[in-house]
C-alpha cells in the first residue's frame, strides 16, 4: 500500500538521543513497511549527521540544513519531505513505547479532522549523562539509580557512578542499543505530565475546554498531513523556541479540527542539560502570537503569564464572553476592546522587564476619557444585569494592578 504514517523527528545537537529514539522506532508494532521515519537537521555540529551512515527496520530519510533555520522551518521541511497521509511530529529526543504509532495511526482511522497530542503520560528519562547537568539533573539521576537498582545492570551502576564522581568533563551513554530496545530506560524515568488538572476537569477529548491549542506541543502530535495543507504551514517569523507549535494549533482548532489527548500510550522525553529560560525570547514570540491573532481567547492568556488566573478560570471567562458576544455583542463593546488593550499591555510590560501596574494609562484608556466612561458603563450595566461576572472579574483586576 506505500507509506501511510510519516514520523518527522526535528534535531539540533541531540546526538545520541536521536539516535536512541531511532532504535526505539523499530520496535514499534506498526507495520515497518507502512511508515517512514525523516529525520530533519538543524545544522547540528554534533555527530548527528553520521546517523545517516546507518540502516534501520523501516524507510528513513535524513534531511541535514547546513545553516540554522529555527524549528518552523525545519519542521516545515520535514512536512514536504512526507510522504504518510499521517503526519507524527516529535524532538529528536523523544522515545516512543512500541505501540505509538499504532495508537495514533488507529485514532485517525475513525476521524479524519484530529490532531491527537501526548501530554498526560509524559516522562523525563536520563540515558546519556552530561557534565553540564544541574544539581537538581544529578541529584534526582542519583535518585532513581539507588531506588531501581534491581532494574539496572551492576557493572552499569558501578560504571555510571564512577565517570560521575571522576568529574568527567565528557557526555557518554548511559544504555546500549539492546538495552534501549529492551526499554530498560524507564529504569531512570519519572512521570512529569502536562495539563493534567485540565484533563480531569475536561476529559481526554477536552470537551468545553476553550484552549485546547495549548495542548498542541509538536514535541508528540499526529495529525492528517490535509489538516497541515488546510490551514498552513508553521509560521516562520517566530525567532528562537517558543509558541510556533501553540500558533498552528490555534488556527487548526479555529478551521474546526478536534483536539484530544491520546492517554494509553507513555512517550519518554531524554533528559538534557537545561538552559535557562529566556522570558524575553518566550514573550517576543507570544506577542507575535497575539499580533497575528488578535483576539480575545488569545490574549485572554495573559492572565496566566502573570499568573492571577488558573487554565480553568481563562477558560471559563471565554465561555462568558462568547456567550455574550453570540447573544447581545453590543453589551460589551468597550469592554472586549479595553481587555484586549489591557492583555496587550501586561505583555509588553513583562517584555520590557518593567513591573506590570498602572495599566489603565499604559493601555491608553485613561487618557481617552470617551473610551473610559464607555468601558465603566458597560461594566456597570453587566453587574446590574447580573451578567460577564467574570469579565468584570478580569476588568478590575488588570485596572487595580
Amino acid at each position: 500500500m506505500g507509506i501511510e504514517v510519516s514520523v518527522i523527528m526535528i534535531s539540533h545537537n541531540k546526538y545520541p538521543e536521536n539516535l536512541f529514539s531511532l532504535y526505539a522506532l523499530e520496535k514499534q508494532t506498526f507495520d515497518h513497511s507502512k511508515m517512514e521515519v525523516i529525520l530533519v537537521d538543524d545544522a547540528s555540529s554534533d555527530e548527528t549527521p553520521t546517523i545517516n551512515n546507518q540502516s534501520f527496520s523501516f524507510p528513513f530519510k535524513y534531511v541535514r540544513c547546513e545553516e540554522n533555520v529555527g524549528r518552523s522551518k525545519i519542521k516545515n521541511i520535514g512536512i514536504e519531505e512526507a510522504k504518510g497521509d499521517i503526519l507524527i511530529l516529535l524532538d529528536s529526543e523523544m522515545i516512543l513505547e512500541p505501540s505509538f504509532v499504532e495508537q495514533h495511526y488507529s485514532y485517525h482511522q475513525t476521524n479524519e479532522n484530529l490532531v491527537v497530542t501526548g501530554v498526560l503520560q509524559h516522562y523525563c528519562s536520563y540515558t546519556v549523562f552530561y557534565p553540564e547537568f544541574n544539581k537538581r539533573q544529578r541529584r534526582k539521576l542519583l535518585s532513581l539509580m539507588k531506588r531501581r537498582r534491581k532494574w539496572i545492570p551492576k557493572n552499569n551502576r558501578i560504571l555510571i557512578r564512577s565517570r560521575i564522581k571522576s568529574g568527567t568533563t565528557t557526555k557518554f551513554p548511559l544504555f546500549t542499543k539492546e538495552e534501549i530496545q529492551l526499554e530498560r530506560y524507564k529504569a531512570l524515568s519519572s512521570h512529569m505530565p502536562s495539563f493534567r488538572e485540565v484533563i480531569e476537569r475536561y476529559g481526554v477529548e477536552l470537551k468545553d475546554y476553550k484552549m485546547p491549542w495549548t495542548f498542541v506541543i509538536t514535541r508528540n502530535i499526529s495529525l492528517r498531513k490535509k489538516l497541515i495543507k488546510a490551514v498552513g504551514a508553521f509560521y516562520e517569523g517566530f525567532q528562537g523556541h517558543g509558541f510556533e507549535d501553540w500558533e498552528l494549533g490555534y488556527r487548526l482548532f479555529k478551521y474546526g479540527a478536534k483536539i484530544i489527548e491520546n492517554p494509553n500510550v507513555s512517550v519518554y522525553h531524554q533528559e538534557h542539560p537545561k538552559s535557562k529560560e529566556n522570558l524575553r525570547d518566550n514573550l517576543t514570540n507570544y506577542l507575535t502570537f497575539l499580533k497575528l491573532h488578535p483576539n480575545f481567547d488569545v490574549g485572554a492568556w495573559a492572565l496566566d503569564w502573570i499568573k492571577k488566573k488558573s487554565y480553568f478560570e481563562i477558560s471559563d471567562m471565554i465561555t462568558e464572553y462568547e456567550k455574550i458576544m453570540a447573544e447581545s455583542p453590543e453589551m460589551i463593546t468597550n469592554i472586549t476592546k479595553g481587555l484586549n488593550a489591557l492583555f496587550y499591555s501586561v505583555l509588553n510590560e513583562l517584555y520590557e522587564n518593567r513591573k506590570v501596574t498602572n495599566l489603565l494609562s499604559i493601555s491608553g484608556i485613561e487618557n481617552n476619557l470617551e473610551w473610559k466612561e464607555l468601558i465603566f458603563k458597560e461594566r456597570e450595566n453587566l453587574i446590574n444585569q447580573n451578567m460577564g461576572t467574570k469579565l468584570v472579574e478580569a476588568l478590575d483586576l488588570l485596572i487595580n494592578l
